[in-house]
């Protein structure tokens, strides 16, 4: 097999990364078909990349593969070209670290100085819902992911706890006033803001609420614990979260605790599995293994 030309590849990722050879073109100021010819080389090389249904392009099994090597390739020369640029020629390394909305910000600057205490890398943070985090996982754009589950359709992620809270009911000053919080059944039949079926919180809900015997009318359900607080706060239900993750608005006076539940929320740290070794990862990994043991 020859040589693969890098220029092919780096103008393979970029129409993967655009979705179209007419909107890599356009942002690579380069004519669509001097692009095709570009791309038809490669896969002359190494195989068809792109299945193409309905004029879109789709990444065929080996295209994906090739897509996970590209990036991992052209990220590792743009921190060449930033070391250089800098006169700093020691070893540099960016982490891009996705926290999903809703964790809280006293259990993601934990993990952040958690991190730094073992590599002195640059650490980006970034902020997604579910749907966010799916995409930037697909570009290859996350190193590490800190989230409230394990989640399956995540793959190759290596899953570690990092941190948990104890789960609490919460009204807000209007809400509290209308509770008579001496009834042992005071929830019973209460509006309640909760996480869409099938998020991890709410099958604990679901199990908790069975065995009480405790029957909550749903007002709003929602897949982010962010908007379910938010929505808290205004008053409109009921709410089921952990202690940390309310602490700014208790302290507010804006929520008010109603009954603590049996069970505690437990926070995960995702490290990417990395086609190319890498030493970074691999010693964050470390850390929080030995902190988890």
């Amino acid at each position: 097999m020859n040589w693969i030309n890098y220029h092919h590849l780096y103008y393979f990722l970029r129409i993967a990364e655009a979705g179209s050879v007419s909107q890599a073109a356009k942002a690579l100021r380069l004519g669509q078909p001097t692009l095709s010819l570009q791309l038809k080389q490669l896969e002359d090389q190494v195989g068809v990349l792109f299945e193409r249904r309905n004029r879109r392009l789709f990444l065929t099994e080996r295209g994906q593969i090739v897509l996970k090597y590209a990036q991992e390739i052209f990220s590792r020369g743009d921190e060449l070209k930033r070391v250089i640029e800098r006169g700093e020629l020691s070893q540099q390394r960016t982490i891009y670290l996705m926290a999903q909305e809703g964790v809280p910000k006293a259990i993601i600057s934990a993990c952040i100085i958690r991190i730094r205490k073992v590599t002195q890398a640059r650490v980006v943070v970034r902020e997604g819902e579910l749907s966010t985090i799916q995409r930037e996982l697909e570009l290859g754009r996350v190193d590490l992911l800190l989230c409230d589950h394990e989640y399956s359709q995540f793959s190759g992620m290596t899953y570690l706890p990092v941190a948990s809270e104890q789960m609490a009911i919460w009204a807000s000053d209007q809400l509290k006033k209308k509770l008579n919080l001496r009834q042992t059944r005071a929830i019973d039949q209460q509006d309640f803001i909760l996480p869409s079926p099938g998020h991890p919180l709410r099958l604990k809900l679901d199990q908790y609420f069975l065995e009480n015997d405790v029957v909550p009318n749903i007002t709003v359900e929602v897949p982010d614990t962010a908007l379910i607080k938010e929505l808290g706060v205004q008053g409109a239900g009921l709410i089921a979260l952990g202690e940390t993750t309310v602490r700014s608005w208790v302290r507010a006076r804006r929520l008010h605790l109603v009954k603590l539940l049996p069970f505690e929320q437990t926070y995960w740290l995702g490290v990417a599995k990395k086609t190319l070794k890498d030493p970074f990862l691999d010693g964050i990994q470390k850390e929080f293994h030995q902190r988890a043991r």
